[in-house]
Parts: structure tokens; sequence; C-alpha cells
């Protein structure tokens, strides 16, 4: 197994959301709440439907994360559901 120290481990999460208000509103919050925490690889929204969407943080915040979103969300709602380092691991519920 080949350690990635320098691109750093990425986790995806996968969430649920209420949908009230665009898709932007949600790239606000990420970048707002889990963007301005330090890390090798940054937040980024990866998928977002009607009611579910995955979101990509660094490893070592995956923690953190998860408990922003459930605390932290507001009128969002949002709800994390799984943690994986793969997409396809998330796709398969």
């Amino acid at each position: 197994m080949v350690v990635k120290e320098k691109k750093g481990r990425k986790r995806y999460i996968l969430f649920k959301h209420s949908n009230k208000g665009p898709k932007s509103s949600l790239i606000k919050f990420f970048r707002k709440k889990i963007g301005s925490l330090e890390a090798k690889i940054k937040c980024k929204l990866i998928k977002s439907d009607i009611e579910e969407g995955i979101v990509r943080v660094d490893h070592t915040l995956s923690e953190i994360s998860r408990k922003i979103m459930n605390d932290e969300s507001g009128e969002l709602k949002i709800i994390t559901i799984k943690t994986s380092g793969t997409i396809k691991g998330l796709k398969n519920i």
C-alpha cells in the first residue's frame, strides 16, 4: 500500500438535506464552515440531488466535518448518513 503523504487522503460523506434554497446555498455553507479549516484537501461538493449529496473532505477532518454538518446547518437541515473512502462505496446505498 502506498502512503499518500503529499496528496493526502480523501473521505466522502453522504448526507441528506432539506432542499430549501438553491445548490449555491449548500456550496456557500461548505466553503464557510468546512472550507475554513486547515487541510491538504479542500472541501468540495461532489454531487447534489434533490434530497441527497456527497461532499469530499480531508481524512483528518471527517469527524469534525460531520459534527459541523449535523449541528450547524441551520435551515438546510443537513443529516450525515455515511462516510467512505470511495464514492463507489456510497453509491451502493
